[in-house]
C-alpha cells in the first residue's frame, strides 16, 4: 500500500471506501505492507505526457490518413465532445512535445520508472499494490467537464481522474480496477491492483480473490 502520492488528495468518500475495503481484506487474512514508491510522481511526470502527446501526434495522423481519408485533423478534433480531452489531443496534434524531450522520456525516464516499480516489488516482497483507482468517485456528465469538484475544491477533470492509474500504465505493468463500496448516490468507487511486469495471470488470480471478499462482504 503506497500511501504517498496514491492516497494523497483523495476525497472523503473514497477515503472512507478504501478504509472499509482494506479492513475487509485484513479480516480475510490479507497482509498489507505500507511503503511508498520513492519519487514516483516526478518519475511518472517525466514519462507521461511527453510520451502520450508525442506518440498521439504521429499515430493519430497516420490513423486519420489511412482510415478517414475524407476527414482533416481539424475536423476530427472538432468532433471530440469532451472539452478537456479535446484540449489534450489538440496539444498533441500541434506538436507540443519536441523530439528530444520524447527521446529522453523513452530512453531515460521510462526505464527509471520501470526500475522503481521492479525494485519496489522485489524489496518489499509483495505481489501487488493496492490504491484508489481515482481520487474521487465517478462524476456525472455535465456540459462543461473541464473542472470537477473533489469534495469542495474545484480541480481539473482530466489530470485528476488519471492521476493514480497513470504511473503503472506508463511503466507498462499489469493493473486491474475492481468496483468497491459505493457512495450513497450509487456512483462507483474503484480499487486498483497493480502487479510486477509479466505477472498478469497472477494479478488476475489475486483480483478474483479480492473480488470474492468484497462481494461477500457488502458495506452496511
Amino acid at each position: 500500500v503506497p500511501r504517498g502520492y496514491f492516497f494523497e488528495g483523495i476525497s472523503r468518500l473514497v477515503k472512507a471506501s478504501m478504509n472499509i475495503t482494506m479492513q475487509r481484506l485484513r479480516d480475510a487474512g490479507v497482509e498489507f505492507v505500507e511503503v511508498d514508491i520513492p519519487n514516483i510522481e516526478a518519475l511518472n511526470n517525466a514519462v507521461s505526457f511527453p510520451v502520450v502527446l508525442h506518440e498521439t501526434n504521429a499515430l493519430l495522423r497516420s490513423y486519420i490518413e489511412e482510415n478517414l481519408p475524407d476527414t482533416t485533423v481539424d475536423a476530427f478534433l472538432a468532433q471530440i465532445a469532451s472539452p478537456d480531452v479535446k484540449a489534450v489531443v489538440g496539444d498533441a496534434m500541434n506538436g507540443a512535445i519536441p523530439d528530444d524531450v520524447y527521446a529522453a522520456a523513452i530512453e531515460q525516464h521510462r526505464p527509471a520508472l520501470q526500475k522503481a516499480y521492479a525494485d519496489y516489488f522485489a524489496a518489499n516482497n509483495v505481489e501487488a499494490i493496492l490504491f484508489p483507482t481515482t481520487p474521487l468517485p465517478a462524476a456525472p456528465i455535465a456540459p462543461d467537464m473541464n473542472m470537477v469538484f473533489l469534495d469542495k475544491q474545484e480541480v481539473p477533470t482530466f489530470p485528476t481522474f488519471i492521476k493514480n492509474t497513470d504511473p503503472g500504465s506508463n511503466a507498462g505493468i499489469p493493473g486491474i480496477s475492481l468496483p468497491t463500496f459505493a457512495r450513497p448516490t450509487g456512483l462507483p468507487i474503484g480499487v486498483e491492483l497493480d502487479g510486477p511486469a509479466g505477472s498478469d495471470r497472477r494479478l488476475l488470480a489475486i483480483a478474483a480473490a479480492v473480488e470474492n471478499v468484497l462481494v461477500g462482504n457488502p458495506a452496511n
